[in-house]
């Protein structure tokens, strides 16, 4: 009788040490994969940077953003694009244009500078789907207004 209580204990001890070794095992494997899905789920290197603390100028020539519209890439939405403009048509070249969205928990501020016809692009380290809200700013110089914008574009349609 002795032996036969012995023999039980023995089994569910051993029962026990597989149990621990196959949670052991699940456990491992889970991380595993969650560290897979992380890297292939990461962002790309970018250009975060932080925005100005300087107010928007409320002095010089009105300026407007036109044509502001999504980049895509192989029929994926990858950033933004515009014309900074004077409200009499001119453009405004060597501009700095701030865009400001929501990504992963925080707003982020990119920022990019217009060329000689006021065209700037703003590649994101995302690719979106559906409508993505974006606050487009110029703060403005001693000769141009600033002006601060609310966008929402249009990304990958799935």
């Amino acid at each position: 009788m002795a032996d036969a209580a012995e023999a039980g204990k023995r089994r569910a001890n051993k029962q026990t040490i597989f149990l621990w070794f196959i949670v052991v095992v699940l456990i491992v494997l889970t991380a595993v994969a969650m560290v897979a899905v992380s890297r292939t789920f990461e962002l790309r290197p970018t250009d975060f940077v932080t925005m100005p603390t300087t107010p928007v100028s409320k002095t010089g020539t009105v300026v407007v953003l036109s044509s502001v519209s999504t980049i895509t890439e192989n029929n994926l939405a990858v950033g933004v694009q515009g014309y900074l403009m004077t409200s009499s048509g001119q453009p405004v070249a060597g501009a700095s244009v701030y865009v400001r969205y929501y990504l992963e928990g925080s707003y982020r501020t990119q920022v990019g500078t217009t060329d000689s016809n006021g065209f700037f692009q703003i590649h994101f380290p995302i690719n979106w789907t559906g409508w993505l809200p974006m606050t487009i700013i110029y703060l403005g110089d001693t000769q141009h207004q600033g002006v601060q914008q609310l966008f929402t574009l249009s990304g990958e349609n799935l």
